[in-house]
């Protein structure tokens, strides 16, 4: 029997019981909602999650994985906004949107849309001619946001730059009158003008916990542009001094003579996109294509590193890490041990995708395995986690 006739059947000493905790609760409820209201968290963003991976790159927000291509895209749409001194729920907004249009990756687009007349496919396909994560063909859509540049959003070559394709998203977000109040969806929504505009409140709990992660480094970032870049994930730092191991993988190719020449470093391969980090901390001396194009792959008959980053980490040593399929940092830039550089890749004179580590001393290369061996690191070992 359930309903009110069987709370109206129990004996009398249970209403007694109730009846007498009744104040007690009350003196409870007093007590401890001070202490509730001090507990709550910050209305715009959600705590960090702290499973993430070595070198805080990649973590798991509201049960969705995400991998270190859609971080960095995360990171780059959060520090847009902290440098425009807008708000965290700006960053909400957008990656709810970001996240349901593309699911964090930049899509070029191959113009097969029969929509666009044959003008408008080519110049739509030029997309495929800019660093992306994958290929689309809705229309003329493009990038993290699917923007298009039939409806003014910008050039190809201007979407196909996140930094743009985020300035392009606030910049008609606020304009949206009352954005800051309105339900997340009909904020996007007013931006997109989606045909499954409901779609992007979905993703507000998601959007909300990645802006918890990503929003503190963005905000300090904007406070001190000159400062060292940090992991993207708050929770895992790396001691002050520390080296650590640059990127998962396997070495292939180890230090010494190779077809007549010296191999001056060591070949780490892995999966394409795979992150890679800074083996100690210091400052980006060279983040640059350094052969005749790195838009693609190389091969053997391309001279060059590719993509290149070097850092200089002081006392005359220097670490490089080449074949990038792109980098994630500016010359100039100081960086921490474990920040996040670029990925691996198959740029410049290179058949398979890998990164390419080099360790120098005063400008000479040393072997990068027992180098790194005296200083903790095994690159021979498995990456841990």
């Amino acid at each position: 029997m359930t309903g009110p006739a069987q709370h109206a059947a129990r004996p009398w000493p249970w209403t007694a019981i109730a009846a007498g905790a009744v104040p007690v609760l009350a003196a409870l409820t007093l007590l401890l909602l001070p202490m509730a209201v001090l507990a709550l968290p910050e209305p715009e963003t959600a705590a960090a999650p702290t499973d993430c991976s070595p070198a805080g790159t990649g973590t798991t927000v509201a049960g969705v994985a995400l991998d270190a291509v859609q971080m960095g895209h995360a990171q780059t749409i959060a520090d847009v906004a902290a440098a425009r001194e807008l708000p965290a729920y700006a960053v909400t907004v957008a990656l709810a949107t970001a996240w349901q249009e593309s699911r964090l990756r930049m899509l070029a687009n191959d113009g097969s849309s029969p929509e666009l007349t044959p003008e408008q496919a080519a110049v739509t396909a030029t997309s495929l001619g800019f660093a992306h994560d994958g290929i689309g063909s809705d229309h003329d859509s493009v990038n993290l946001f699917q923007q298009r540049w039939l409806a003014g959003w910008g050039s190809v070559a201007q979407l196909m730059d996140p930094v743009h394709a985020a300035e392009a998203f606030y910049a008609r977000l606020v304009a949206v009158p009352g954005w800051q109040t309105v339900p997340l969806t009909r904020a996007a929504q007013a931006v997109q003008v989606s045909a499954a505009g409901g779609a992007y409140a979905r993703w507000e709990p998601f959007a909300r916990e990645l802006t918890g992660v990503v929003w503190p480094a963005a905000s300090a970032r904007a406070a001190d542009p000159a400062g060292a870049v940090d992991g993207l994930c708050p929770g895992l730092a790396v001691a002050a001094g520390s080296w650590v191991r640059p990127t998962a993988g396997t070495v292939t190719s180890g230090y010494g003579a190779r077809w007549g020449t010296l191999h001056a470093g060591v070949d780490l391969a892995g999966s394409r996109g795979t992150p890679v980090y800074a083996t100690a901390d210091g400052t980006v001396v060279r983040a640059a294509c350094t052969s005749a194009y790195c838009d693609r792959d190389g091969g053997l008959g391309l001279p060059g590193y590719g993509n290149l980053v070097e850092v200089d980490h002081g006392g005359g040593v220097t670490t490089r890490y080449a074949h990038l399929s792109a980098f994630t940092v500016p010359a100039g830039q100081p960086v921490r041990a474990g920040a996040l550089l670029g990925y691996q890749g198959s740029t410049g004179n290179s058949t398979g995708v890998h990164v390419h580590l080099e360790v120098r001393v005063d400008g000479a290369p040393v072997d990068p395995v027992p180098f790194l061996a005296e200083r903790g690191v095994d690159l021979a070992a498995a990456p841990a986690g």
